[in-house]
């Protein structure tokens, strides 16, 4: 019988029977209601139709997840399928067996003597054997191995070792499917050892997803070119398919000596720990596909910007849109709350254009004196005004050939507008206090966290401007629009900043990941990674827990956005304010510029309020 069952979390039931239709949430008249405030009301249901088993996302927040992997149209469920809406984690049970098992006992490959039911007990199990304890502890620690291994090569090896020793095998081999459609070698005993030459036991296990013990039976070799086949006895054999949703990846055997040496509990044993292996491989393969486009993107970026994460389908959106707007070469203007990744976007769209070899000049237009930014743009002439001693280059003509990023922009006072302006419509500039006119031959990037369009309405950014910078526009989604990647960004992250420490790599507990998936991370990704950063700096161990993260992302839970709850006391917009400058403070231990970038305001205005509230 089709039925779920609860793995982690609450629900209500805690298991369920299929009908043909069944839809998950929070909501009361859901027929699986969650009690997880990371779900949706309606989040995702589940459709028999035509004899598939069909999960579909309804429209949720923060996604649903099948097998580690988030879904964006319908998928087909298997038996063993685990998914994760939020905190919760199900299993779909089919009822139709997760292997199966087929004995064969003649000497031609490719007659089956006999299946066996998949339900069937086996007697050694039932009587607790030496073998029935052997295989049961395999069981238990290829899962282990499978969920803590970080690497395809360290998954393999590690549960290839668990199957060398439980089984005693005088020949093992896995084999992995290539992308051409056949096998490869992944793992061999004794080195050297080649995978069954037995066409139709392949096709069995590959093709039919069977799980197959072969006793007393023959493997076919050839001696050499021009020679008689010579049949040399593999007496018993265990074959198991390393079995995913999307179809068989490879196989792993197993060979003895005698004709006897292995019964069907050790083919389960062994199928079940292929299952296993199967769900780690697929799950390591997409991480490895993630980091390949990290890395892709990095190598791209000429000056070592770090790679732009993520696998929401926004952040691919701006991959997209970044692949585009850097074969251009007009301007761009990036939008998005502080901390998403705004420069990041810019030195991406820099280091993916044919500009890439030349300067990539940032220019943070809130962080300078307004009486010295036109001298930053520009450049000045020697004597221009008190101080200037010399000429200067400004940034304009420091990014030649190349690009010039304008951060924060929608700081820019009036005046600078109307200059910024005309050297955008005319291609030309002039030093301060200069006379001679010079080319501008760099790129304009430009990137706010204020919103221009009102701005414009209120009359305090240039309407001509505006449009002039955002011929092309990049919006970066905020963290807490793709909760799915905060795992991600942490965990590439951990990486980047134990190599910079010299430190091993750390784990991430699972509740320090509930913890971080909750947070509706205000800062955005430069939040999370000054977090990371104290916690990899004060942890002693190699796991970093819930307990080593700050105490406010430990008490604060973000709320679903159909959430109607009413505050518990109103303060007035100073109070407010007064209240967050504080409270950044506080969490940046007094650092003005890390409190600056929380709050998403400059330096100087954050001095000013600092002045104004007394703190």
């Amino acid at each position: 019988m089709r039925r779920l069952e609860l793995i982690e979390g609450r629900s209500d039931p805690a298991a369920l029977e299929l009908t043909a239709e069944i839809v998950i949430g929070r909501h009361k008249d859901c027929d699986l209601r969650l009690f997880d405030e990371t779900t949706s009301r309606r989040h995702a249901r589940i459709v028999a139709e035509d004899g598939n088993v069909m999960l579909d996302d309804l429209g949720s927040s923060n996604g649903t997840w099948l097998n580690g992997e988030r879904i964006e149209t319908p998928a087909r469920l298997f038996d063993g399928d685990v998914i994760r809406i939020g905190d919760t984690q199900v299993r779909y049970l089919s009822g139709e067996g997760s292997e199966r098992i087929t004995v064969v006992e003649r000497e031609a490959d490719d007659d089956v003597h006999a299946a066996l039911d998949p339900e069937a007990a086996d007697p050694a199990l039932e009587a607790a054997s030496e073998g029935a304890v052997r295989r049961l502890r395999f069981v238990c620690d290829g899962a282990v191995a499978c969920a803590d291994a970080s690497e395809i090569p360290e998954m393999i090896s590690a549960l290839f070792g668990l199957i060398v020793e439980a089984f005693t095998p005088a020949r093992a081999v896995v084999c992995l499917r290539t992308v051409g459609g056949g096998t490869e070698v992944a793992a061999a005993h004794p080195a050297g050892a080649t995978p069954p030459a037995s066409a139709t036991l392949r096709a069995r296990v590959l093709e039919g997803g069977e799980a197959v013990l072969v006793r007393d039976a023959h493997d076919p070799d050839t001696a050499g070119a021009g020679q008689s086949m010579v049949r040399s006895r593999y007496r018993s054999m265990l074959a198991a398919p390393l079995k995913a949703a999307e179809g068989v990846l490879g196989f792993v055997s197993v060979e003895a000596e005698s004709p006897d040496a292995y019964t069907e509990g050790d083919l389960r044993a062994l199928a079940a720990a292929a299952r296993q292996a199967a769900l780690a491989l697929r799950n390591l393969r997409a991480l490895l596909g993630a980091r390949e486009e990290v890395r892709r993107m990095h190598a791209a970026t000429t000056d070592g910007a770090q790679p732009f994460l993520g696998e929401d389908a926004s952040v691919e959106k701006v991959r997209t849109l970044i692949r585009k707007a850097a074969a251009a070469d007009a301007p761009v203007l990036v939008t998005g709350e502080t901390g998403t990744g705004k420069e990041l976007v810019a030195r991406h769209l820099h280091a993916e254009s044919k500009r890439a070899k030349k300067p990539f000049v940032a220019l943070n237009c809130a962080a300078l004196v307004e009486g010295l930014l036109e001298s930053e743009f520009f450049g000045h002439e020697k004597g221009a005004f008190t101080g200037a001693t010399d000429r200067r280059e400004g940034r304009i003509a420091q990014a030649a050939d190349g690009t010039i990023f304008l951060d924060e922009v929608g700081e820019l006072p009036a005046q600078l507008q109307a200059k910024l302006l005309r050297v955008l419509s005319e291609g030309t500039f002039r030093r301060v206090g200069g006379k001679e006119s010079l080319p501008m031959r760099c790129r304009v990037l430009a990137a706010t966290n204020r919103d221009l369009k009102q701005m414009v309405k209120d009359g305090t950014f240039r309407e001509d401007l505006y449009y002039r910078l955002q011929v092309l526009e990049i919006d970066v989604p905020p963290l807490r629009e793709r909760a799915g990647d905060v795992e991600v960004i942490a965990e590439a992250s951990l990486e980047a900043l134990a190599a910079r420490l010299g430190r091993r790599v750390p784990r991430l507990a699972e509740d320090a990941r509930a913890v971080l998936r909750a947070y509706p991370w205000p800062g955005n990704v430069r939040e999370l990674l000054n977090v990371l950063e104290r916690a990899l700096v004060l942890l002693e161990g190699d796991t970093i827990t819930v307990a080593d993260l700050p105490q406010d992302i430990r008490e604060r839970r973000s709320l679903d956005e159909d959430d109607e709850q009413l505050p518990s006391e109103v303060l007035t917009i100073r109070e407010a304010e007064k209240r967050a400058v504080r409270a950044a403070l506080a969490h940046t231990k007094g650092k003005k510029g890390a409190a600056a970038a929380v709050l998403g305001i400059s330096w100087p205005t954050l001095n000013r309020k600092i002045r104004e509230y007394g703190l």
